[in-house]
C-alpha cells in the first residue's frame, strides 16, 4: 500500500510540475509541432486546421492573460498537430495521387489557350450553346447528346470565325485522377464528333476540369448528372 502511496505521490508531483510549464513554453513547443507536421497540411487537412484553430486560441488565451486555458490548448494544439502527421503519413500515396492530379490540371489550365484569358474572369458557358450531358461514368454521346451537339454545330457553322473551349467535367464520385481522365475522355469525345460534323478541330480546345468545378451542389442523383457536362464557350 505505501508503494503504491508512493507511485500516486510521484504521479502528482509530475502532474503538478507540468502545470507549472511557462505557458511560452508551452506555446512553443506547439508552434513547433504545428510547424513541423510535415504535409499534414495537403493530406490531414481537416485535422491540421484544428490544430491550427486550437494553436490560435492558446495565443489569444496567452494574450488575454488567461494562462490556463492557454496552456490547455497548447497541449490540444500539440496533441492534433502529432495526429495529423501520423494521418497524412498514413494517406501518403493517395494524398500524392490527388497532388498529381492537382498539378495535371494547373497545367492544363496555363496552356496557351488560357494564356490568353489570364487577367480576366472565370471561363462561363456560351447561352447560345447547349450543354452536352453524359451517363455515369461514360464518355460516349447518348442520342440527346448527339442531337444537342448537332445545335452546337450549326451555330459554330454560322460563325467561321468562332473558336470555342470545351470546358469538360465530372460528378463527384471517383478520385481526383480518376475524374481528370475521363473529363479530358468527355471532351475529346465531343470535339471528335464535332470534327466528324464538319467543324474544323483547331477551333476547338478541350480543358478537362474533373470534378472541381461542380454545376450542382448535392449528392443527389439530379446533381450529378447536371455535373456530367461538356460546356461551349467562345473564345
Amino acid at each position: 500500500m505505501k508503494r503504491i502511496a508512493l507511485i500516486s505521490t510521484f504521479i502528482l508531483m509530475l502532474a503538478g510540475c507540468a502545470s507549472k510549464q511557462p505557458v511560452s513554453e508551452l506555446l512553443t513547443d506547439a508552434a513547433n509541432a504545428v510547424n513541423g507536421a510535415g504535409n499534414a497540411q495537403d493530406c490531414a487537412a481537416e485535422t491540421f486546421k484544428l490544430a491550427q484553430a486550437a494553436l490560435k486560441e492558446a495565443q489569444d488565451a496567452q494574450a488575454a492573460g488567461d494562462d490556463e486555458t492557454a496552456r490547455a490548448k497548447a497541449r490540444l494544439a500539440q496533441t492534433l498537430a502529432k495526429q495529423a502527421k501520423e494521418e497524412a503519413e498514413l494517406n501518403a500515396e493517395e494524398c500524392e495521387r490527388r497532388k498529381n492530379a492537382a498539378n495535371a490540371i494547373e497545367e492544363k489550365l496555363n496552356d496557351n489557350v488560357v494564356d490568353e484569358l489570364a487577367g480576366g474572369t472565370d471561363l462561363e458557358s456560351d447561352d447560345s450553346f447547349k450543354v452536352i450531358y453524359f451517363d455515369f461514368d461514360e464518355s460516349f454521346l447518348t442520342s440527346n447528346a448527339v442531337a444537342d451537339l448537332q445545335a452546337n454545330v450549326a451555330v459554330l457553322k454560322s460563325k467561321p470565325q468562332l473558336s470555342v473551349i470545351l470546358a469538360a467535367h465530372t460528378d463527384e464520385r471517383g478520385t481526383t485522377e480518376y475524374n481528370l481522365a475521363l473529363s479530358q475522355k468527355r471532351g475529346d469525345s465531343v470535339k471528335d464528333h464535332a470534327a466528324s460534323m464538319g467543324i474544323d478541330a483547331s477551333r476547338m480546345t478541350v480543358v478537362p476540369y474533373g470534378k472541381e468545378k461542380p454545376a450542382a451542389l448535392g449528392n443527389r442523383e439530379q446533381d450529378y448528372a447536371l455535373n456530367r457536362r461538356v460546356e461551349f464557350i467562345s473564345r
